[in-house]
């Protein structure tokens, strides 16, 4: 249940980003009695409730419901969602904030968001349009690549000593959920931040090779970098006895990172964290 006194409503709290948004904003003073945090996983909900936040379970496409609840806070934080129709979920919160008048929403959207080679960003690009276009003051922050998706690549290697990917000699700029978490909770408790858009990056390009040493001190084996063609990869992963369609949306990412869209943009990250980005190797080892 909602308590009548909160104030800032934070979409997506019970991923995994969101766990660390609030832990952010607790520990930057936000009292956890001011904040509302909005998902579905009830048992998280439960968890967040016993340490003092206020929750609300909520399904993004019931419309009514998303907004008789924005319509009692005065800030929205709104992590991206993931369902495949998370636009019209995006646009419909959007749309909220404006009849309700809120008075700040801030929005994680995807690096390089207004690049339109890069498809991969369609929804972002779409969602900051209409976040934009609504009048409502804002603060866009583009986050890159997460660190810990690596660690979902490290079964491979374990086994194998191999790191394949279709990436070539791409460079990447990962950051850990954790440092975009705090960028996230330093705008949201500090001024100057209107109308803003921030591209936020790791503040430094690593090879995949890099990437595959990094594993290596993990996983306390040697682990080399195998570049793939897509098709090879996209047919491995289907002789693994993975699904086509993700064995094929998989191989098309690992061409989108190929192409650069997660290199470095900048340091708007380190600059709002005061402090160097996290490496790879405590990335790959994080919670």
């Amino acid at each position: 249940m909602t308590a009548p006194e909160a104030s800032t409503l934070v979409f997506g709290a019970t991923g995994a980003l969101g766990r660390h948004v609030l832990n952010a904003l607790a520990a930057r003073g936000t009292s956890p009695g001011t904040i509302t945090a909005a998902g579905r996983n009830q048992a998280r909900l439960g968890e967040l409730a016993s340490t003092g936040f206020n929750t609300a379970a909520v399904d993004l496409s019931d419309s009514a419901t998303v907004a008789a609840l924005v319509a009692r806070h005065s800030e929205i934080v709104l992590i991206s969602g993931r369902d495949p129709n998370r636009l019209a979920q995006h646009e419909s919160i959007v749309k909220a904030a404006k009849n309700a008048k809120v008075r700040h929403v801030y929005y994680t959207s995807g690096v390089r968001a207004d690049d339109d080679r890069f498809e991969i960003n369609a929804d972002h690009r779409a969602t900051e349009d209409a976040l934009t276009a609504s009048g409502v003051t804002y603060t866009i922050l583009r986050n890159t690549w997460y660190i810990e998706n690596y660690i979902q690549a490290l079964a491979g290697p374990r086994f194998s000593g191999v790191l394949a990917a279709a990436t070539g000699n791409a460079v990447v700029a990962p950051a850990s959920r954790k440092d975009l978490a705090e960028a996230l909770a330093t705008v949201v408790t500090t001024d100057g931040h209107d109308n803003v858009t921030y591209s936020l990056s790791g503040d430094t390009n690593f090879t995949y090779a890099d990437i595959a040493d990094a594993m290596s001190v993990v996983l306390k084996r040697e682990v080399t970098y195998r570049p793939v063609t897509p098709e090879e990869l996209q047919a491995a992963l289907i002789n693994s006895g993975m699904d086509s369609k993700l064995a094929g949306f998989l191989a098309r990412l690992d061409e989108t990172i190929a192409a650069g869209v997660f290199a470095r943009v900048g340091d708007d990250l380190p600059r709002l964290l005061g402090r160097p980005t996290t490496g790879l190797v405590e990335g790959l080892t994080a919670e």
